[in-house]
């Protein structure tokens, strides 16, 4: 009995510990969707982007790592091969929409920034970390999953496999 328990403990931490690179959960039956307000108080719901790749980052402005891969971001955003991507980042904290504003202008967000609502945002949520990012494929599957710093290129890489899939 021993053993079973301390070979189930074993597997448990080397999942987590595998975690920050494993892909996200498999792409399900049903869409995911969420409705935010944007920096400006306007609403956008995922489900606006069907039929295009969309990346979603979870980050907030205290959280070094998100502030470093925000300008790989905004190159993504850019992106018109291997698809062009939505980006949206979802700003995960309270803080005056005023901060925010100055925030997303000094770092030259022109990517869509959503505030984050008071009910989790099921299945991006709960999150393990800051920062977190997503890539939703074109029919509203959940298809990547990444916690803690991305890259142009590791998105750009992802972007391929998975639209050569398509």
């Amino acid at each position: 009995m021993k053993r079973t328990s301390r070979h189930s403990a074993r597997t448990i931490v080397a999942l987590l510990f595998l975690l920050p690179f494993n892909p996200g959960p498999a792409a399900s039956e049903e869409a995911v969707d969420f409705t935010l307000p944007d920096i400006h108080g306007n609403m956008h719901s995922l489900s606006d982007f069907r039929e295009q790749w969309v990346i979603v980052n979870f980050w907030a402005t205290w959280c070094a790592p998100c502030i470093k891969e925000i300008p790989e971001l905004i190159e993504v955003s850019k992106l018109t091969e291997p698809v062009k991507p939505v980006v949206i980042g979802i700003d995960f904290e309270e803080i005056q929409t005023e901060d925010l504003l100055k925030f997303v202008e000094a770092m030259n967000m022109d990517y869509l920034v959503l505030r984050v609502g008071g009910s989790p945002l099921i299945p991006f949520e709960p999150l393990k970390g800051l920062p977190t990012t997503f890539i939703v494929s074109p029919d509203g599957a959940i298809v990547f999953r990444k916690i803690s710093s991305v890259t142009k290129e590791t998105l750009i890489r992802e972007l391929e496999v998975l639209a050569d899939g398509d």
